[in-house]
């Protein structure tokens, strides 16, 4: 099992840190990997070379850092995570991004879903690969959003595929002390093999006492822990 960190924003696009001085502190923190994931907007060609390069470069045998873009659509708060693609996706489309992502080689998850967001997102519901159930930035880290868990029963209605994801949507660094992560089943550690475990939900999202499947499928007993946490969910501040 693997431990890693997903959805991570450095001095890129938004974030408060270099990709050096994260994969350090997710290192001391126990972590052997982290999926970044800095917006699109501010990427070109030469720059997400250079981006995807220093991710390799940062790579170790006992780290790995995984490329990846959020993608953003203007109203309605939609945003996409493009997990493990190595280029830039130029599109306004929401289902030919989606089918950008897959031709990549890449993961499609729901980042931090809006309430009130199903019709927004009708066209890729068939094609995500994933919900953000649990954003450690939007839900705070106590406990995830039972709307959030809606969404995605919806979703996997017709999708069965669809998997649930966590990210810590990590923009600050105080934010690794307390982040949401997943541990991976992988038979190495490596991007092809992290990826592959990602993609085939072989893995858990973790926080605060919190253990969710890929699956979503929660036991009666956390059901009724999240119920009673949802006041406690509210937006990171730091």
């Amino acid at each position: 099992m693997f431990k890693g960190v997903l959805h991570v924003h450095s001095v890129y696009s938004d974030g408060d840190e270099t990709l050096d001085r994260l994969i350090e502190i997710f290192r001391q923190s126990g972590m052997t990997f982290a999926a970044v994931s800095d917006h699109a907007e501010v990427f070109d060609d030469i720059r997400m070379h250079r981006y995807v390069e220093h991710c390799q470069a940062l790579s170790r045998a006992n780290f790995v850092v995984i490329p990846g873009l959020e993608f953003a659509f203007p109203g309605g708060g939609i945003h996409i995570l493009g997990y493990g693609i190595t280029k830039r996706i130029y599109t306004s489309d929401m289902e030919k991004l989606v089918d950008g992502i897959h031709e990549a080689g890449g993961i499609a998850v729901l980042a931090h879903p809006p309430a009130g967001c199903t019709n927004l997102i009708a066209p890729i519901k068939a094609k995500l690969d994933g919900i953000e159930v649990w954003n450690g930035r939007y839900d705070g880290v106590h406990a995830p959003r039972a709307d959030s868990f809606q969404l995605f029963r919806r979703i996997r209605a017709t999708n069965f595929k669809a998997i649930a994801f966590g990210g810590t949507d990590l923009h600050k660094a105080e934010q690794a002390q307390r982040p949401i992560y997943v541990e991976a089943a992988a038979d190495e550690l490596s991007k092809d093999a992290l990826m592959s475990s990602l993609k085939n939900g072989k893995f858990t999202v973790r926080g605060a006492n919190i253990t969710i499947p890929a699956t979503g499928e929660l036991t009666f007993i956390q059901e009724l822990s999240i119920a009673v946490k949802q006041p406690l969910c509210r937006r990171w501040a730091g």
